[in-house]
């Protein structure tokens, strides 16, 4: 059974004729005639009395009407909720595994205050994918490590942060107002697999032989802060505020800073973009 069949069916129990019905749904009568014919033989029942002035529905027609009428109001209905969905406005965000996601949340929700019909569709990744994800149209803007050479016009700095070496409260460093690189060696250690500095720390990490005692890898930020929290080892990461049990301690011979800022596609930019980049540009970051 196709739809254009209950449209021609109900069009005909409306009208009470063919050549009106046909009138209405711009079609020639055998046309319509033999769309009829055919719903007729799938459902293997009359649904008219033909001749005379009047087509009558007959005792299977009427009873078909009915479902018929449910099936082209489903319809209608399932057209009125997809025309809002797709009118419904996303913004899609991608976002570093290494940011916490406690910091996002402020920002997202003061955006939806203000614009409470957009849809924000969050995507985390590493940077060199985030960087592909904008570049292919897969997000609208990208809360990302920023290089040297990033356009002006496509970019805006939001932070920065200092990479220091956190510790949990309980450790023996945590006493200390600063650590070498040299006293890692041995440490049990959370390594964080997506930190953009990961190639650089292990290089030279290997140049000072020093050779920490890897206990746990992590990709995303909470997990390694869970750990540290409870105790499991060290790491060489971001400073977040507000965390309890982690103490954060400047590594005197080893300097890793990165620039946090958010980027999107000029050519493609939005009014929605525009507006979530304003707000991410005056947001107070709670990092240091």
């Amino acid at each position: 059974m196709d739809l254009y069949q209950v449209r021609y069916f109900l069009t005909i129990a409306e009208t009470g004729n063919f050549s009106r019905a046909a009138e209405r749904l711009y079609l020639s009568q055998p046309s319509l005639s033999t769309g009829i014919k055919k719903l007729e033989q799938e459902l293997g029942v009359t649904l008219f009395e033909r001749g005379g002035r009047r087509t009558v529905l007959t005792q299977a027609g009427r009873s078909f009407l009915e479902n018929a009428t449910i099936i082209m109001a489903q319809y209608q209905s399932a057209l009125h909720e997809l025309k809002g969905f797709h009118e419904q406005p996303v913004l899609r965000l991608g976002t570093l595994t290494t940011m916490r996601i406690g910091e996002l949340a402020d920002l997202v929700n003061r955006f939806q205050q203000e614009r409470p019909g957009v849809t924000i569709e969050l995507r985390d990744g590493k940077q060199e994918q985030l960087r592909e994800w904008l570049e292919e149209g897969k997000i609208d803007v990208a809360l990302m490590v920023l290089g040297d050479r990033e356009e002006p016009q496509a970019s805006i700095v939001l932070f920065r942060q200092p990479l220091l070496l956190a510790v949990p409260q309980t450790h023996p460093f945590a006493q200390r107002s600063s650590v070498r690189l040299a006293e890692l060696d041995g440490q049990p250690f959370i390594e964080r697999t997506n930190c953009e500095f990961a190639d650089r720390e292990c290089e030279i990490l290997e140049a000072k032989n020093i050779c920490p005692k890897v206990v746990a890898r992590a990709s995303h930020e909470e997990w390694v802060i869970s750990w540290l929290e409870a105790g499991l080892g060290i790491s060489v990461m971001p400073k977040w505020r507000g965390l309890t049990g982690i103490v954060y301690l400047p590594i005197v011979d080893l300097d890793f800073q990165r620039t946090i800022g958010i980027k999107w596609r000029q050519q493609q930019s939005s009014e929605i973009v525009e507006q979530f980049c304003h707000y991410a540009a005056s947001h107070n970051w709670a990092v240091d």
